[in-house]
């Protein structure tokens, strides 16, 4: 057993393994395997349920943003704070620096440049205070990640394409936490509120995309994170999740990694 790969250089080298740890996430780790195409796997490697790339999940978030009268300290104690935890919605309070009050960030108005300027970032800077709502994605068979024949790296070898469309399911959730969040801060003493629906920046975690189960027909690995179709071939990162929940994967991964490290060694 072993692999073949593109060294730095552009050469093709062979490594013997006995066995292979793949870790790439949740586009990386589809894309390697569903190009890895061959005689005896048509449709990529480790894909006979034909899941491999499925279920991709994130963590959309959604933000609200208040204005106080009198100032808000950011510089006392952490940047965040979870302070609500509705099922799978967190929303935590975050603050602004003076950068980002002056240019305008996720939510937060812009202060115009102009003669009224240094007024407007007044009423601005250390006023305000936000909440960011965070959200599970359900495994959903269209978001998903296949390969685009048609555009290729710099060593020939196929880029991924991402489809991925928000949920009913999930946008309901970001618009439930969104008006505990804008009730939260109007009781706090808000005179403005502002909203944005989806960062398009926070959020994008890669889960799902090679699902764990015990049923090869309906899912890539087994419960130890070896694939149902290849011996000895593991996958230990976010792809692997079976559902999202609604915060940071780190440490979860990190987990099934150093379980499926202990599984080895014992074998």
């Amino acid at each position: 057993m072993g692999l073949i790969y593109i060294d730095g250089k552009g050469n093709q080298c062979f490594q013997e393994a006995g066995k292979v740890i793949l870790a790439c996430n949740g586009i990386g780790t589809p894309r390697i395997l569903l190009n890895s195409k061959s005689k005896n796997f048509p449709d990529g490697l480790a894909n006979s349920s034909g899941l491999l790339g499925k279920n991709l999940m994130f963590h959309p978030y959604a933000s609200v943003n208040g204005y106080f009268e009198e100032d808000v300290n950011y510089t006392l104690g952490p940047l965040a704070n979870i302070i609500i935890n509705i099922t799978t919605i967190i929303p935590y309070y975050i603050t602004n620096g003076p950068a980002h009050t002056a240019l305008g960030t996720g939510n937060i108005k812009n202060v115009q440049w102009g003669k009224d300027h240094h007024k407007e970032f007044s009423r601005r800077f250390k006023k305000s205070l936000g909440m960011a709502i965070i959200s599970e994605d359900l495994p959903e068979l269209h978001n998903r990640v296949e390969i685009d024949e048609s555009r290729k790296d710099k060593n020939g070898m196929p880029l991924p394409k991402i489809f991925y469309k928000t949920s009913q399911n999930t946008r309901n959730l970001l618009d439930h936490g969104m008006k505990s969040a804008e009730k939260l801060l109007l009781e706090a003493g808000s005179y403005e509120v502002n909203h944005n629906p989806l960062l398009e920046t926070a959020g994008w975690h890669l889960m799902g995309t090679a699902k764990m189960g015990d049923d090869p027909k309906t899912s890539v690995v087994n419960s130890n994170c070896e694939t149902h179709d290849i011996d000895n071939l593991f996958i230990i990162d976010g792809s692997v999740f079976t559902t999202s929940a609604a915060v940071n994967p780190t440490p979860t991964i990190q987990a099934i990694a150093l379980r499926t490290a202990d599984i080895i060694l014992g074998n």
